[in-house]
């Protein structure tokens, strides 16, 4: 049987090659993973919240490594068929860390993490409190973080900008507006950039 360690370091092997793989994406873990530490804190979770938080962030997206290049790099809007296969990445990251004992404990972060308050997100269509607080966390991050970073579909916005769209977010029933409030909060304090 593999060392867990080994396998924790396959799986971060494995989110560099989804990084090199998806030019967009550089970055992407590590600057998330960072803004959830942030704001993890700032909500006063226990260190070990804080670092599952921190753990999950870095692999939120590794299912994204079994999205086909045409998907995953095409530089305009995706069409229906390719945006429910683009959705299917938080279920083979899911079904990535299933395997892996020490990533178990993070698989609602993975799968959930682009739920919607009022259950129109995905895979699940999860409601309310029925979406895990991490998991609602990380949205709120990774929304951040991708709106504040280029894409081949569009450049980089201001992160005023983005703040705007999370509080849009939020009174459309997606979000939870205070912890869309205190992640900006964090984020003034932090002077975050994209």
């Amino acid at each position: 049987m593999s060392e867990p360690g080994i396998i924790d370091d396959t799986l971060v092997a494995m989110v560099a090659t989804l990084e090199l793989r998806y030019p967009y994406a550089r970055g992407h873990s590590h600057r998330v993973a960072s803004y959830a530490e942030t704001f993890a804190r700032r909500l006063g979770l226990s260190d070990d919240e804080v670092t599952r938080f921190r753990h999950g962030a870095v692999v939120h997206d590794i299912g994204k490594i079994g999205i086909p290049d045409g998907v995953l790099l095409k530089r305009s809007r995706l069409a229906p068929g390719e945006y429910a296969l683009m959705q299917r990445h938080t279920l083979i990251g899911d079904r990535l860390c299933s395997h892996v004992h020490t990533l178990r404990h993070l698989r609602p972060i993975v799968r959930s993490h682009h739920e919607r308050l009022d259950g129109t997100g995905y895979p699940d269509g999860l409601r309310h409190d029925a979406i895990p607080l991490l998991a609602q966390l990380m949205t709120i991050v990774d929304v951040f973080d991708a709106l504040t970073t280029e894409r081949p579909y569009r450049t980089a916005w201001a992160v005023d900008r983005a703040y705007d769209v999370l509080l849009e977010e939020a009174h459309r029933g997606w979000r939870r507006r205070d912890l869309v409030d205190l992640f900006i909060q964090a984020g003034v304090e932090h002077g975050w950039v994209g």
